[in-house]
């Protein structure tokens, strides 16, 4: 009977250490691939929220500049510091209501996207530009662009820029 006992122990009846090993890095890495694949799902996502409140916020603005168009210059050499707060109890100039709305429209703007500046100007090319160098050339439609950096990092990173531009016709 000793005999048959080592013979019945002698089979390899499970898994070898080698073997676990080999399934546990392809588990491993299908876990870091998961995981990878959420950080890139959440950072697009945050990406597209950025997106569609700089969409609301240009329609905003544009809305704004179409309802006080004798103002058009206010837009495009906006003031240091505001003269008026315009609430609708005080009578205001069209050009202290440009003034108002647009430093209140860059308050909430940076408020909505960490970072963001915004502008109205003149560009044939409205395309190009980035943060600190807008590319406005004065010439071309008016346009409204806005940039913001989505890294948290500043200005030095130039992989998160991004740039919306809405054309007023």
């Amino acid at each position: 009977m000793p005999e048959s006992r080592i013979h019945r122990f002698g089979h390899h009846a499970g898994f070898s250490l080698i073997e676990v090993l080999v399934a546990s890095t392809i588990f491993s890495m299908g876990l870091a691939g998961l995981a990878a694949l959420l950080l890139v799902n959440i950072i697009s996502s945050a990406d597209a929220r950025s997106e569609g409140i700089a969409t609301m916020a240009a329609a905003s603005l544009a809305e704004q500049i179409r309802l006080n168009p004798v103002a058009v210059s206010q837009y495009l050499n906006p003031p240091e510091t505001i003269s008026t707060i315009c609430t609708g109890v005080d009578i205001c100039t069209p050009g202290q209501q440009a003034d108002y709305d647009f430093r209140l429209w860059q308050v909430e703007l940076a408020g909505a996207i960490k970072s963001a500046r915004g502008l109205v100007c003149h560009d044939a090319t409205p395309l190009d530009g980035v943060e600190g160098d807008d590319h406005c050339d004065g010439a071309g439609p008016l346009v409204i662009k806005i940039f913001w950096d989505s890294s948290g990092k500043g200005a030095d990173t130039d992989m998160h820029h991004h740039r919306f531009v809405l054309e007023l016709s």
